[in-house]
Parts: structure tokens; C-alpha cells; sequence
């Protein structure tokens, strides 16, 4: 019975060896590349010794597969497309085209058989049809490796990154148009949910929202009259601020960012949609942090109402309270963690009162009247400075977490050197890299693939 089983086995493997020969003698170029990496495994010369070359060779030799498999399929499914174009009266074939595209495995070229419609007289390309892809386009995959490493780093960098993890190569022009249009895409697919839902939610929310200034630049644009011929000479160079929202679970790790370069009331629509998606409801508790810019109070009273307590966040309090620290450094330092006890014991009027007793001249100008800017700031914002409650409660009494978004979501690289943008590329990039943060990177190409499957020059 063994026996028996063994040669069946022997039977089948020949079969199945020899269906793989034929169908790899109709692709040789794929049957040769095989061949080499089998070479590499057996290394029957010895000159591969070592992992990393080993995998190093591994890894050239499949991205050169990868183009051979693709520039293979390409051809079968132009044969295929135009057989089927022949058949049908309808069609009239007319001159073949070179058509071409880049993908993550290099350039793929193919000569197209072109057929024209003999009812509507249009020029009908079958298989740029059915393959969905337009001469000098990129394909998705790789410009979703393109857009990856946009997000991250300056445009001129993607093509030395695409070089050494795909051994590619693609013109800066190229990288950048592809990058902003997929940020743009974000920006523009952006659902921002308005309405809290009327059903209760989590118990507990945390909100913090901040603001940094990032560079623009407006160039004058050309009228019928006048022809601008260098808009470098033309520009102007300012400073915008971007917001950022944050909202977190206590407990929870994972918290949702929002931001914008637009107004306050757009960063305050980024905060509402973030605290819908984190799960707020009709009897949510709303603790928000930040420091003591108007917008930010005012965006969470817009927003959150009664349900929401606001406090002004505890470090950056106290960096007033160490300007106006009195002594030599020791005294300064004995003296502010003693202001920062009564903080914490929501004891204001003795911090005060401690303050007052070195009140500056009415006569002296704010920037050498440190006790008297930190006393104006602390009564202006009494009832934004319950750190007991927010204490007891075991609440966050600092923002930051938005300061460390600001830093790893705009700074980064809305930030880096020499790097300047009009107002709406810096909020399409700014959406980009919010999408990464919050974890919708694999969702907005899912939704792309399907909405666009096209291979679309740029």
C-alpha cells in the first residue's frame, strides 16, 4: 500500500513538474530570474556566505522578478484585450501605441493595439481600458510609497528614499504633485460629524487644544495685464497659526487629533468631530486643558456647554509664577514649589497675597514687572484654576500631550528648514499627517482603491 502511495506521489510531482516547466518556458525571462534565485539558495559556489548578502541578493532579484511578472502580465493582457477587440464587428483595429507607467517594481512598457469604434468613431485602447492605467502614470501602490515618505520628509528626499528601499527612481516634480494630491485628498474626504449623539456615551473625556505658528508664503498671481515671470520676486513671506485638538479616554493610550490653519471655529468643528469619535454622549463629562488663549476657552463653551470644566494648564501657569520668583536661585526654587502646593490646594488668594507684597510701579512697563503680570493673569482666569478637583478626580492638570502633537505632528515637517507653504497645501499636509496619527491610513486607501482604481499620470 506504501508503495503504491509513493508512486502516485511520484506520478503527481512529475505532473505538476512538468505543467510548471511548460508554463515557465512561455515566460523565460521569469523562468531565468527563477533560476538565479534558486542559484542564491544553492550558493554552489560559495559566494554567498553571509546573511546580509545573502538577503541583499534575495531582494534585488525579486524586485527585478516583480518587474518581469508585471511587464509579462502586461503583454498577455494586451493579446488577450485585442483578440477579444477582433472579434466584434463593431471594432476597426487601427495603429498600435507604446504606452508605459511606473510601478513599484520600475517601468512597465507595453505596444498597444489601438481599435476605433465604427458607430461612434472614437479610438477605443482596450487594455488601458480593462487595466485601467493611462500612459506616464504611477500606479498606486507606488504612490502610496510616495506619499508615505512625503508626509515624513521634504519633497526633494522621496526620491533618494524610493532608491534605497525600491531601487527606483522618480523625479522630485513627480513625488511632490503626487504627495499634495493625496493630501488633498484627505483634506477633501474629511466627514467632520457635528451632532452629539442624544444616547449616553463615556463617562469621561479629555480635551486639550494649542496653537504654533507655521511658515507661508503668498506669491502675486498673473492678471491679463500683467505676466509674472519669476513668482519668487513677487512673495510674501508670513507666519499663520496652525491648531491642533486632542481628545483622550482616561485609561486609554490612544488618543484622536484634529487640526487645521483655518479660524477657531474650524479647530473647535476638529475637536467636536474627535470627541464624537471617541465616544462622547448626552451624559459626558468634558475636562479640558489649555493655556490661557481666549480662542481655546471660548471653543470648548461653543462646543461642550455646561457639560465641560476648562483649566488653564498648571506648567505653563507657573512659568509666570518663575518669572516672578523672588531671591537668588535657591530662594526662587523654594519659593515656587511653595506657590505650586497652594496651586495644587486650589489656595489662590494666598498665592496672591504672597505676590502682592512685591507689586511693581504702575510706571514700569509690563516686561519689567514680572510680579505684575503674573498677579493680572491669575485673576483674569480664577475660575479656569480648580487643580484640587481635577487632582482628586485623578485628572491631567497639563497639556502636554498637545504640546508633544505639536511636535511630532506639525513641527516635523510643516516646520522643517526652508520649508514654506501657501495656506492651503500647509492644511492639506497638516490632514495627511493627522490621518498616519489617528491610525486612517489603511482606511483612506482602502476607500481609494476603490473609488479610483486608476493609474493616473501627474
Amino acid at each position: 500500500m506504501s508503495e503504491f502511495m509513493n508512486h502516485n506521489q511520484t506520478v503527481e510531482l512529475t505532473s505538476s513538474a512538468y505543467e510548471l516547466a511548460l508554463r515557465l518556458q512561455a515566460h523565460p525571462n521569469i523562468s531565468a530570474r527563477v533560476l538565479s534565485i534558486l542559484d542564491l539558495v544553492e550558493n554552489p559556489d560559495d559566494n554567498c556566505e553571509t546573511a546580509s548578502f545573502a538577503e541583499l541578493e534575495v531582494v534585488s532579484e525579486l524586485q527585478k522578478l516583480g518587474n518581469d511578472a508585471l511587464q509579462d502580465w502586461a503583454n498577455s493582457q494586451e493579446k488577450k484585450k485585442a483578440l477579444a477587440c477582433e472579434k466584434s464587428p463593431e471594432m476597426r483595429r487601427q495603429r498600435k501605441k507604446q504606452l508605459y507607467w511606473y510601478s513599484l517594481f520600475g517601468t512597465i512598457q507595453v505596444i498597444e493595439q489601438t481599435f476605433i469604434c465604427v458607430k461612434t468613431e472614437k479610438v477605443f485602447r482596450p487594455f488601458s481600458s480593462s487595466a485601467q492605467i493611462h500612459c506616464r502614470g504611477y500606479s498606486l501602490p507606488l504612490q502610496r510609497a510616495i506619499t508615505d515618505f512625503g508626509a515624513d520628509v521634504s519633497f526633494g528626499k522621496i526620491p533618494e528614499k524610493l532608491k534605497e528601499h525600491y531601487g527606483i527612481t522618480v523625479p522630485i516634480s513627480s513625488a511632490q504633485a503626487i504627495t499634495q494630491k493625496h493630501a488633498h485628498a484627505v483634506k477633501l474626504s474629511q466627514n467632520l460629524a457635528s451632532e452629539i449623539p442624544h444616547r449616553d456615551g463615556v463617562d469621561q473625556i479629555i480635551t486639550e487644544m494649542d496653537g504654533t505658528m507655521i511658515p507661508i508664503v503668498n506669491t502675486t498671481p498673473a492678471t491679463d495685464d500683467v505676466q509674472i515671470v519669476d513668482r519668487r520676486k513677487n512673495r510674501k513671506l508670513s507666519w499663520k497659526e496652525a491648531r491642533l485638538s486632542l481628545v483622550e479616554i482616561p485609561g486609554q493610550k490612544q488618543s484622536l487629533i484634529g487640526g487645521t490653519v483655518g479660524t477657531v471655529n474650524d479647530a473647535g468643528n476638529q475637536l467636536l468631530h474627535s470627541a464624537i469619535r471617541a465616544g462622547i454622549g448626552s451624559n459626558t463629562k468634558v475636562h479640558a486643558i489649555g493655556d490661557g488663549a481666549s480662542w481655546i476657552v471660548n471653543q470648548v463653551r461653543r462646543l461642550f456647554g455646561e457639560r465641560a470644566s476648562y483649566l488653564i494648564d498648571f506648567y505653563h501657569l507657573c512659568e509666570y509664577l518663575a518669572a516672578a520668583a523672588p531671591g537668588n536661585e535657591q530662594q526662587q526654587k523654594k519659593w515656587l514649589k511653595q506657590q505650586k502646593q497652594d496651586l495644587k490646594k486650589n489656595q489662590l488668594l494666598k498665592v496672591l497675597k504672597n505676590l502682592s507684597t512685591r507689586m511693581e510701579p504702575e510706571h514700569l512697563a509690563d516686561k519689567f514687572a514680572p510680579v505684575r503680570v503674573c498677579t493680572r493673569y491669575i485673576k483674569n482666569r480664577l475660575e479656569y484654576l480648580d487643580y484640587k478637583s481635577a487632582i482628586d478626580a485623578d485628572l491631567p492638570i497639563g497639556s502636554g500631550e498637545i504640546e508633544s502633537a505639536h511636535r511630532y505632528v506639525i513641527q516635523n515637517r510643516l516646520k522643517l528648514t526652508g520649508s514654506w507653504w501657501t495656506v492651503e497645501k500647509a492644511d492639506d499636509m497638516l490632514a495627511l499627517r493627522i490621518l498616519r496619527v489617528n491610525n486612517d491610513w489603511q482606511s483612506y486607501w482602502f476607500n481609494y482603491y476603490q473609488e479610483t482604481p486608476l493609474i493616473g499620470a501627474v
